[in-house]
C-alpha cells in the first residue's frame, strides 16, 4: 500500500474513534439495566433528554454508557437525534412531563381530544400512578417472589 493509502486509512481510524454513536432518552425516565430484560435490576435511572453513548447492540437492546455507569437499555426508550423542546426560536418554558409526553406523541391537543372522548376516566387514578415510586430492592423482590419471567421464559 502506498504511503497516501496508509495516511488515509490511519485518518479514517483516527476520526472514526471520535463519532461514536449517541442516542437521546425519549422517555419520561430511561432505565439502564444490568441486563438485556425489563425486570433487570437497573444500574442507574437517567432523565428525560440525556444523551447516551452507545456502544452496542443485541436486538432490540442497546449497550449505552452513561456518567461513568454502562448497561442496557430498550430501544423504545431512545431515539439516534438530540431531542431539544423548540417552538420556532422562541423561548417557550414547558415542563419535564410535558416535554416528554410530546417526544412520545402525547400533546396538550391529544389529551385534550381523549378527555373529550373519555369524560368518566379518572384521570386523578392515572396522576396517582404515574406519581408513585418504588424502591428498586422492593422491585426485584417483587419480581423474584412472583416468579416473573421476561417474555420467552427468561427469568
Amino acid at each position: 500500500m502506498k504511503r497516501t493509502g496508509w495516511f488515509f486509512l490511519g485518518l479514517f481510524l483516527l476520526t472514526s474513534v471520535g463519532f461514536a454513536a449517541t442516542v437521546s432518552v425519549i422517555t419520561q425516565e430511561g432505565v439502564i439495566r444490568q441486563d438485556k430484560r425489563f425486570f433487570a435490576p437497573a444500574v442507574i435511572k437517567v432523565p428525560y433528554g440525556s444523551t447516551l453513548e452507545q456502544i452496542g447492540r443485541e436486538g432490540d437492546w442497546l449497550r449505552v454508557s452513561w456518567q461513568g455507569k454502562q448497561g442496557w437499555i430498550h430501544n423504545s426508550a431512545v431515539q439516534d437525534r438530540k431531542v431539544s423542546p423548540s417552538s420556532g426560536g422562541k423561548a417557550k418554558e414547558a415542563s419535564r412531563d410535558e416535554v416528554a409526553l410530546a417526544g412520545k406523541g402525547f400533546t396538550p391537543e391529544v389529551e385534550k381530544a381523549f378527555r373529550d372522548k373519555n369524560p368518566k376516566m379518572r384521570y386523578d387514578l392515572v396522576d396517582k400512578i404515574q406519581s408513585t415510586e418504588e424502591d428498586e430492592a422492593k422491585l426485584q423482590a417483587f419480581v423474584q417472589s412472583g416468579n416473573l419471567k421476561e417474555p420467552g421464559g427468561k427469568p
